[in-house]
């Protein structure tokens, strides 16, 4: 009797020390494999530095951003914390098929890095600020590590177009569904 009594107790102070251990596991440890099909973002400390990572729907895994300045931390976003948070970020965008093109804007006043619904389309999605001074188009074309190795795009100072970098063919998206939209103009807003 008394056996099964400790029996009872025992398992009830288990499971709430399993859930809590469950609970406070750091969001950067590598997920279960995706469904079939479906890819996610995460955050990757594998190498000891911080990487916002993508498994594609294959269950490859890419490294999208490298996260090394430590520019943020005295407001508190070290480079492991951002990498959290626009994982995170990424991965709703992501989920609620707002990741479509990547490109950069202004957003209260600072330079970030967004999503944009379509080319030439408004910052809609921040990604991440960049640092104040940061040449922002410079920075987009850095930004995304499986882009490393590809021929340079200009800064800021040598281009006036915005690039807009297609993510849905690296997400794994079909592109042949999705309708293409018409560029924004701020001139069509116009009665």
């Amino acid at each position: 009797m008394k056996y099964q009594l400790l029996t009872k107790l025992g398992v009830t102070t288990v499971i709430p020390i399993i859930s809590m251990t469950v609970l406070c596991q750091p969001s950067y440890s590598r997920p279960s494999q995706p469904i079939q099909g479906e890819g996610r973002f995460w955050c990757s400390t594998s190498n000891s530095q911080p990487v916002t990572v993508y498994q594609n729907p294959q269950g490859a895994i890419e490294p999208w951003i490298e996260w090394t300045s430590d520019y943020f931390s005295g407001s508190g976003y070290d480079p492991e914390t951002r990498c959290q948070l626009v994982s995170q970020r990424l991965e709703t965008y992501r989920r609620n098929q707002q990741l479509k093109y990547i490109t950069v804007g202004v957003m209260n006043g600072q330079n970030v890095i967004c999503t944009a619904n379509q080319m030439n389309g408004i910052c809609q999605n921040l990604i991440y600020t960049l640092k104040p001074g940061q040449d922002p188009i410079g920075s987009l074309y850095n930004l995304l590590a499986w882009r490393q190795g590809q021929v340079g795009m200009p800064s800021l100072d040598e281009a006036s177009i915005i690039p807009y970098i297609d993510v849905r063919k690296k997400l794994g998206e079909n592109t042949n569904k999705m309708v293409q939209l018409p560029p924004f103009s701020p001139e069509s807003l116009l009665p």
